[in-house]
């Protein structure tokens, strides 16, 4: 029987499970700045919910285009992209993406690699542990990342974002759009942060997990816990700058009776992170709590 190698704390693979528009690009940029930390050649490799997620499936038969063309262009003797193609090889032997971890992790003075990937947040128990395991398998701690934003703040940053990249089929104010959606599955699913939080912790264990709020997240003694979380030295974080941020109306808060509503709808999403990160902290980043506090 083979042996399983010991868990090292000097090589750490950061799963980055979103959430979506709650600083995972800004979260990105800040580890890569390390020079103990190798992300590898994207910030989201979008291989197990591609794998998994029905919803998710575009990501997948999208790159499958593009490694047939980066196939055929090799068959021609032409330049093809090599990422295309390894990120294909993932998705056709998933043991080639612990191994492409394992790879970064093996040069010299690297601690750490990532992939943050929001949509992770949706993934099922039962992948969270094969990820755990298949790192296991190579005696590296996975190292889960979840940053929340406040939930209308979160949808209605999302729906700027939609607006902003396809106009034509997003014709509504944005603030008129998020009262339509935020109860849709598609929005619950990325904001439901208790559902992910249960998985993780299923997986994982509460102290293996590390949360964050967006609100609090640039700044300096937030990324100090990261860093010390993740097992690298930190670094001068940039907390003055903002990646892929969503253009902002003039309307700097959604109306009270739209921000009531939708709180009210996440409750439980509040209560959860309030158990976690303690009621004083949410309620103090959080300004649509005091909806739910009478």
């Amino acid at each position: 029987m083979s042996r399983v190698p010991a868990i090292s704390r000097d090589k750490t693979f950061v799963l980055g499970v979103g959430a979506q528009k709650a600083g995972t690009s800004w979260l990105h940029d800040h580890l890569a700045s390390s020079p103990q930390c190798d992300p590898g050649f994207m910030k989201e490799y979008h291989v197990w919910d591609g794998l998994d997620l029905e919803a998710m499936a575009h990501f997948r038969d999208r790159l499958m285009k593009r490694a047939q063309r980066a196939a055929a262009q090799m068959a021609r003797g032409q330049d093809a992209d090599p990422e295309n193609l390894r990120l294909a090889s993932f998705y056709a032997d998933p043991e080639a993406y612990f191994d492409y971890f394992e790879l970064l992790l093996s040069r010299p003075g690297i601690r750490a690699t990532t992939d943050i990937t929001p949509s992770y947040a949706m993934l099922s128990a039962e992948r969270l542990a094969a990820i755990r395991d298949g790192f296991g398998r190579r005696g590296i701690r996975v190292a889960p990342v979840l940053l929340m934003r406040e939930p209308a703040e979160r949808i209605w940053s999302a729906v700027r974002m939609y607006k902003k990249r396809r106009p034509e089929r997003h014709d509504r104010a944005p603030e008129e759009r998020v009262l339509e959606v935020y109860a849709e599955p598609w929005f619950e699913l990325r904001t439901r942060y208790e559902h992910t939080m249960a998985a993780l912790e299923s997986v994982f264990g509460r102290d293996g997990v590390h949360y964050e709020l967006y609100e609090r997240l640039f700044e300096e003694s937030t990324v100090r816990e990261l860093s010390a979380f993740v097992g690298i030295d930190p670094v001068p974080a940039d907390t003055d700058r903002r990646v892929n941020a969503s253009p902002k109306s003039d309307l700097l808060r959604l109306p009270d009776d739209s921000a009531r509503r939708i709180a009210e709808h996440y409750r439980a999403t509040y209560e959860a992170a309030a158990d976690r990160l303690g009621q004083d902290v949410v309620a103090a980043a959080w300004p649509d709590q005091r909806w739910l506090d009478g």
